[in-house]
C-alpha cells in the first residue's frame, strides 16, 4: 500500500515540476515605451508661453504616435531609420495646426531617435506567451536530439 502512495506522490511531484516548468517557460519580458512623455522629448523653455503650449501638444501627438504605432515595428534597441515612416503622423484634432508642417515633424522624428535606445523611456513587462513556450520546447528539443545522437550516435 505504501508502494502506491510513494509512486503516487513522486507522479505528482513530477507533474508539477512539468507544470512550474512550463508557466517559466511561457512568461516572456518585453519592453515597451513609457506612455508618459519624457522631459527630453519637448525642450520647451526657449519657446514664449503662448506657443509653448501649442509645441507641447503637438510633442505629445507624436509621443502618443510612438506609443501607439512604431514600439511595435522596431521594438528596444532597434535603430529607427533616418526619414520617418508615413504612420509617424498626427492629426490636425490630436495637435493643431502643427499637424502638418513636415519641419516640425521631422524635428519630433530625430527627437524620437535620440531618445529611441534610452533605457529610461522604456519599462519592462512581463507577460504570459505560448510563443515563447514553444520556443522553449523546440529548442529543449533540439538540445535533447543532440545529445541523443552523441550518445547512441547517427542512426
Amino acid at each position: 500500500m505504501s508502494v502506491s502512495v510513494d509512486r503516487r506522490s513522486h507522479v505528482i511531484a513530477i507533474v508539477a515540476m512539468v507544470i512550474c516548468i512550463a508557466a517559466y517557460a511561457s512568461i516572456r519580458s518585453e519592453f515597451r515605451l513609457r506612455p508618459t512623455m519624457p522631459a527630453e522629448f519637448f525642450e520647451g523653455a526657449s519657446l514664449p508661453s503662448d506657443k509653448r503650449a501649442a509645441e507641447e501638444r503637438l510633442a505629445r501627438a507624436y509621443w502618443k504616435c510612438a506609443v501607439a504605432q512604431l514600439q511595435w515595428r522596431y521594438g528596444y534597441a532597434h535603430r529607427l531609420p533616418e526619414q520617418a515612416p508615413a504612420d509617424f503622423s498626427v492629426t490636425v484634432e490630436q495637435a493643431g495646426r502643427s499637424a502638418n508642417d513636415q519641419n516640425l515633424r521631422a524635428h519630433y522624428w530625430q527627437k524620437l531617435r535620440e531618445l529611441w535606445g534610452v533605457s529610461t523611456v522604456w519599462q519592462q513587462h512581463y507577460e504570459w506567451n505560448t510563443i515563447s513556450l514553444t520556443n522553449s520546447l523546440e529548442s529543449a528539443g533540439q538540445w535533447l536530439e543532440d545529445h541523443m545522437r552523441r550518445i547512441v550516435g547517427n542512426i
